[in-house]
């Protein structure tokens, strides 16, 4: 699955553009939303960008093949599941199609590096600038990649994210 995501995504081109927070008035989050403190802070993260008068939209993973009773969709945050997957990882079904379709001013991708449907999410998106984590399986998804070293924490990543957003001075017109 690793193998045919980077041929496809290799074979892509696509040329992002600089958007600063700011400039921005949709931001999609994409992430892994199998651990419930990453769930919380990315509700958290999606209130406080909602204040600043954008439109937010998470899609989260849950690796598993149902969400857990506690966690269920509602106003811009979606899930898919293991169960949206074929075989070779690929998500789909009208939550996935609609995320990837949406013209986003800004991607915000989380994820741990061996998660081939966020990278797939990721790489097709229609988003005119994606931001990432540093990590050679990124580079020709991510027009913008953050090195954290051998941090881990999702709480950090996002933090160097929003704080480099808002270092990017442009003035970025929505076409």
């Amino acid at each position: 699955a690793s193998y045919l995501l980077s041929r496809e995504i290799r074979q892509s081109r696509r040329k992002g553009i600089s958007v600063s927070l700011e400039a921005a008035s949709a931001i999609g989050i994409v992430y892994d939303s199998s651990h419930e403190k990453v769930y919380e802070l990315i509700k958290r993260t999606v209130k406080d960008l909602r204040a600043m008068q954008k439109d937010v939209l998470a899609l989260g993973y849950y690796d598993k093949k149902e969400l857990p009773p506690m966690r269920f969709a509602k106003l811009g945050m979606d899930f898919f599941t293991r169960k949206s997957l074929n075989w070779q990882l690929k998500p789909s079904g009208s939550v996935v199609t609609n995320f990837i379709a949406f013209p986003f001013d800004i991607l915000i991708i989380l994820h741990s590096e061996s998660n081939i449907p966020i990278r797939y999410i990721a790489a097709h998106s229609k988003a005119r600038f994606k931001i990432g984590k540093f990590d050679s399986r990124n580079e020709h998804v991510c027009d913008m990649l953050i090195d954290i070293g051998d941090e881990t924490s999702v709480q950090k990543l996002l933090d160097q994210i929003l704080k480099y957003l808002n270092m990017i001075k442009n003035d970025y017109q929505k076409i």
